[in-house]
């Protein structure tokens, strides 16, 4: 069910979409759903953060695996990829927690500032290998212009349908987070 709601709001788009385009397309009854999910906006905000947990844990590993501890850039380098390949093959998915996360009125875009300012955390986390609440001003501003660059570029790219190319210039994203972060 948590996928279907992703799904159908990037179809209809997030005022659009009513329980029954869930359950429609997730296969289950309004009896099910309603045993896990008390409206569609509980249903979705759970999809929401589900996927980013995953999109977050797939890019630290791709970081990890890359040797981001001694290497900052490679592990960016190899993050932002694992981003790229997630969007380009997830697109709606990527289109629903990207770009109709705004839909979802006061909650949505609280939901969408917790997020960036997480990435932005754990950023400075790996690129300046310190404990990012001991940041200053600065860098945490860096960091969120550099978050803010790729979540443009991908929302470019989703609303443009266009998301298959964001691995091809995932090198290219990386490298402006890097000048950004310098």
């Amino acid at each position: 069910m948590l996928h279907a709601a992703l799904v159908v709001t990037a179809e209809k788009g997030f005022g659009y979409v009513v329980v029954g385009d869930v359950i429609s397309k997730a296969g289950v009854s309004r009896k099910a759903f309603y045993e896990h999910f008390s409206d569609f906006e509980d249903c979705w905000f759970q999809a929401y953060e589900t996927a980013i947990d995953v999109l977050f844990s797939e890019m630290v590993a791709a970081a990890i695996e890359a040797d981001g501890a001694t290497d900052p850039r490679a592990g960016l380098g190899a993050g932002i990829a694992a981003l790229a390949r997630n969007v380009a093959q997830e697109p709606q998915v990527a289109h629903a927690t990207i770009v109709d996360i705004a839909g979802g009125g006061p909650r949505g875009l609280n939901a969408d500032r917790v997020t960036i300012e997480r990435w932005a955390k754990l950023l400075l986390a790996t690129w300046d290998r310190s404990d990012a609440s001991k940041a200053t001003d600065q860098r945490r501003l860096a960091a969120l212009a550099a978050v803010s660059i790729v979540t443009g570029i991908c929302r470019d790219h989703l609303v443009a349908g266009t998301a298959d190319e964001l691995p091809a210039i995932s090198d290219q994203i990386t490298a402006l987070m890097a000048a950004v972060l310098a």
